[in-house]
């Protein structure tokens, strides 16, 4: 029996999720393992961009979202983190020169792919990185956490597994959909999955008559009844039996998964003149051209081999001379031009494909720590993922942005995990976090004590009124109605809000932005409070905050964290105050900063707020049945934060 082998942290699949992954655990300390049952390591990436490895893409934050086709919402959070300048950086730090060519395509100078690959390899045994040539077989659990892999070598324990093989593209390359077998073995669910930047294949007989014409500044058009799929301007090439190059691989992943027989597909040939001018056009080329056939006065409009096939498809005859041809004929000629049909029947498949569509379901992980949400310690990154993006340095920059935040997240999971126990569990309740729970209607103090607290104790104060903030902010920048529950629930799709802390002071980013100070307005205020009531907000940040006080010890404020957000905390306090000196306090605050205040409608709506809060259908605001309730009526900021504080350290041990 081969002997059992131990480590951190073992990363199944050698290609450049996973070897990223693996630095950046082993740069935050970890001992971490590749395991990889490929014959040499990093194949697809030495085979990637001809061989010239297209490895990530020179451009903004949003200019890169806008070439994602699924998964976009997900990758924000991993993206914000190392994505196309990070990516840029680490590699020419590794010694590896990159340029930008058209498109804002990102390739090593050397036009190498090799030189990227051997790179890597270089920064793994300088970290000590193990690489064996062993296919895994399992991840093996303990029913919760992970526990360790077998691979036809032996078994090898660790606390942490990156899942990284790739997807089902290139089978010859290793990617033969290992991975998904074993995150099914582990409870995920797999997407379907398709072949993506791929070739397609079309009913047309004449393709192979124009087998190997490449056009340039043609327009591909694809729709699906009324709606239209795909529409953009670019290179496509002509193979054997269908089209290639990267409109046509860029238009596979968009109909990846559609029922073929309902795409409409066309090519406009001319897209810089419309019709009216293309009419003109042709018309202009006839009268200078009356006396020849028709099969030979395109010369000027088309590229040679497609000459055959347009004089074919357009029903003139091709030995009629120019000068005989009807207005009847011309205008279906001219038709043709713009819309020359395609019917797409297929593929290339798996073995041309360069990405896959589909894999693991992305609700089943953790953005920002790309870990898994059914097993502990269990990590995805990469291919394996269900996102990809178009061609151009997308889908290396997901494989590479991904893999960096999974090896990250696993060594710091690897690393804490040697810390002491919380002081929760020293003191015996094993069943709470430690952290501080901090409720109460507006007005109360919770934000200045929680800050307070946090200061006194070394703790993270999370201040989640800031993050339903953003949210409200984010629908009056779109200019929905607040109240319009659709409106709002449809918004979330495209948001991605996130806390980060930066010499302490904690930020608020909206979709990378910091809008710390933008979302402190009084109708932001009001539009959280709207924003707030709908049981889908609620749970769209509900994991970001849980995550939080998992990774840190913090202290949390809002309306619901003791009774919802944070049932386990170990301390959970509920400030009050009568609602006019809950008013008093507004109202000064509102006259310090210089804005116009009436007491007694601060005091109105502040009651009416009270009330909607507490009566709400959703989390409404209450002590929690193990807190404690304390008034500040007649407290300062000084008092009520002694109050608490003795309250926290009796409760958590401290």
């Amino acid at each position: 029996m081969a002997a059992e082998r131990n480590t951190d942290i073992v990363v199944v699949g050698g290609g450049a999720a996973g070897f990223m992954s693996a630095l950046a655990a082993a740069e935050s300390g970890a001992k971490v393992i590749i395991a990889d049952k490929a014959k040499r390591p990093l194949m697809k990436l030495r085979i990637s961009g001809k061989g010239r490895c297209n490895l990530t893409n020179n451009c903004t934050d949003e200019e890169f979202f806008d070439n994602i086709f699924r998964g976009a919402k997900f990758l924000r959070s991993a993206e914000s983190r190392f994505g196309p300048a990070e990516i840029m950086s680490f590699f020419e730090g590794l010694g590896v020169p990159l340029k930008t060519e058209r498109g804002r395509r990102v390739f090593p100078v050397s036009d190498k792919a090799s030189d990227v690959a051997e790179a890597l390899i270089r920064e793994s045994e300088r970290f000590g990185i193990m690489i064996l040539g062993t296919e895994v077989r399992k991840v093996l659990t303990d029913g919760k956490e992970v526990t360790g892999v077998e691979t036809s070598a032996g078994r090898i324990r660790c606390r942490a597994v990156v899942l990284a093989t790739g997807g089902r593209s290139y089978p010859g390359t290793g990617s033969t959909g290992d991975g998904y077998r074993m995150a099914r073995e582990l409870g995920h669910t797999v997407t379907d999955t398709f072949p993506a930047l791929v070739s397609l294949r079309c009913r047309e007989d004449w393709c192979s008559e124009a087998e190997g014409l490449s056009l340039r500044n043609v327009v591909l058009t694809c729709s699906e009844g009324k709606k239209t799929l795909f529409s953009e301007m670019g290179e496509m090439l002509f193979t054997k039996d269908g089209i290639s190059g990267p409109l046509a691989l860029t238009l596979s992943s968009v109909i990846a998964g559609r029922d073929l027989s309902k795409l409409r597909t066309a090519v406009d040939l001319k897209p810089s003149l419309d019709r009216d001018m293309l009419d003109k056009r042709v018309l202009r080329d006839m009268n200078s051209m009356s006396n020849k056939e028709f099969k030979n006065s395109l010369g000027d409009l088309l590229p040679k081999s497609l000459i055959p096939v347009i004089v074919r498809l357009s029903g003139i005859m091709p030995e009629k001379k120019v000068n005989s041809i009807t207005s009847e004929e011309r205008s279906r000629l001219v038709d043709l031009l713009k819309k020359l049909p395609l019917t797409i029947c297929g593929d290339g498949g798996w073995n041309e494909a360069i990405v896959t569509a589909g894999g693991i379901d992305t609700k089943e992980i953790d953005p920002r720590t790309m870990e898994s949400k059914l097993v502990k310690g269990l990590y995805l990154a990469g291919e394996i993922l269900d996102a990809d993006g178009a061609t151009g340095g997308y889908n290396l920059t997901i494989a590479f942005s991904t893999g960096h935040t999974a090896g990250t997240a696993a060594a710091k999971r690897i690393m804490e995990g040697d810390k002491p126990a919380p002081a929760a569990d020293r003191a015996g309740t094993k069943d709470t976090m430690n952290a501080i729970a901090i409720d109460g209607p507006a007005g109360a103090g919770k934000s200045s004590i929680a800050k307070r607290l946090a200061r006194e104790l070394g703790y993270i104060y999370v201040d989640t009124g800031a993050l339903y903030r953003a949210i409200g902010l984010s629908a009056i920048r779109s200019g929905i109605d607040v109240h319009d529950r659709a409106a709002v629930i449809g918004l979330l799709a495209g948001i991605d809000v996130d806390l980060a802390y930066v010499d302490g002071e904690q930020k608020v980013l909206l979709c990378g932005e910091d809008v710390s100070g933008e979302i402190r307005t009084e109708p932001v205020s009001m539009a959280a409070s709207a924003v707030s009531a709908l049981p889908e907000v609620r749970e769209f940040l509900l994991d970001l905050q849980r995550e939080l006080a998992r990774k840190n010890n913090v202290v949390m404020d809002g309306r619901d964290i003791g009774t919802v957000v944070l049932p386990d905390a170990g301390c959970k306090i509920f400030l009050t105050a009568s609602p006019e000196e809950r008013a008093m306090r507004r109202y000064k605050e509102l006259r310090d900063k210089g804005m116009d205040a009436v007491y007694e409608a601060v005091l109105e709506d502040l009651k009416k707020r009270d009330y909607d809060d507490s009566h709400r259908e959703i989390a409404p605001l209450r002590l929690a049945d193990d807190g404690i309730e304390v008034d500040t009526t007649e407290m300062d900021l000084e008092e009520s934060v002694n109050a608490v504080l003795k309250i926290a350290k009796e409760r958590l041990g401290i």
